[in-house]
């Protein structure tokens, strides 16, 4: 390919990359790679790595996102999506709220389970990227049941907290806890404090 034909295919692709559905797509597409690059080889993988997964160069990454935070920003958002996809058939689950909760607290244990690398850096990055449906469930189940339930964001923030710390500490003390002793644990903290807080 002449020198001219490269510099026609960067122009266009520079042009392309003006469009807002085009720079939507490739922004997906290095969040999708950050994800396999987590996913594959842990939260400590470079940007370089990402790039070339995503099958671009290393600076074409900065014309999609600010900074290597603001990448980061975008995967733990996508993470706790998928997080929220994978556990919203057990909100409506019939049972009581603890049993909600537990059912809950277990869809996302094992999504953790599937996920670990991608679980640990959404919750590396605070509850900002959190998954409230924990909560929200066994609120939403009480209202159900006639209480007027409300959780205030510091408790919400709090309980998903606890959820993913205990998740995190379980990833490497495997041996010492079972997934289903862990899940049973998980759930019941979590009812006492909504429990506390709602009824």
């Amino acid at each position: 390919m002449s020198n001219a034909a490269v510099k026609r295919d960067t122009i266009a692709a520079r042009r392309a990359g003006g469009i807002p559905q085009e720079r939507a797509r490739r922004r997906q597409a290095i969040v999708e790679a950050a994800v396999r690059v987590i996913e594959e080889h842990g939260t400590g993988a470079g940007l370089g790595t990402v790039a070339d997964h995503a099958g671009l160069p290393r600076p074409h990454v900065y014309r999609h996102f600010t900074s290597k935070d603001d990448l980061d920003q975008a995967v733990a958002r996508h993470a706790a999506r998928q997080v929220s996809a994978w556990i919203r058939p057990s909100l409506s689950a019939p049972g009581t709220p603890p049993e909600v909760v537990h059912g809950v607290i277990g869809r996302v244990l094992s999504w953790a389970v599937a996920h670990p690398n991608l679980y640990r850096f959404r919750a590396r990055l605070g509850t900002a990227h959190a998954v409230p449906e924990i909560t929200e469930a066994a609120v939403a189940n009480l209202r159900a049941a006639g209480h007027e339930a409300h959780l205030p964001a510091y408790v919400v923030a709090s309980v998903v907290g606890m959820v993913d710390a205990g998740i995190i500490w379980w990833f490497d003390h495997r041996d010492e806890v079972e997934p289903d002793q862990l899940n049973d644990w998980l759930a019941v903290q979590v009812w006492r404090v909504v429990a506390e807080v709602t009824t």
